[in-house]
């Protein structure tokens, strides 16, 4: 089974982007999650600074924890992720390691604190 590539928006210190990736886990999607760190972007940060976390698939179907965390395994279905069956595999996501590029202070846009 082939994990399928899902891309999430975050940023930084995004206490809501760690209950989504959590909500992944416990349902043992099987996914490759690539994760976008929007504060270095000025078009991402404009698009998505007010809906982190959203989850884009390859096909540009996008969910956010506002369409209802009970609408994420039919959206997770509908990009044809399965459930992982495979026993003994670490699904942790791995510690800071969002983005490449570690934080340091901050940086105000339009009236926002994103961080570095």
């Amino acid at each position: 089974m082939a994990s399928v590539p899902l891309w999430l928006y975050t940023t930084a210190g995004c206490h809501l982007c760690a209950r989504l990736e959590a909500s992944l886990q416990a349902l043992g999607a099987d996914v490759t999650l690539t994760r976008v760190e929007i504060a270095f972007d000025a078009q991402l940060s404009e698009r998505y600074a007010t809906r982190i976390p959203v989850l884009a698939s390859a096909s540009g179907a996008e969910y956010s924890l506002a369409d209802g965390e009970e609408a994420l395994p039919g959206w997770l279905r509908a990009q044809g992720v399965k459930k992982s069956v495979e026993q003994g595999v670490d699904r942790t996501p791995p510690a800071g390691r969002d983005s490449g590029v570690e934080p340091q202070g901050h940086v105000m846009r339009h009236g926002r604190r994103f961080l570095r």
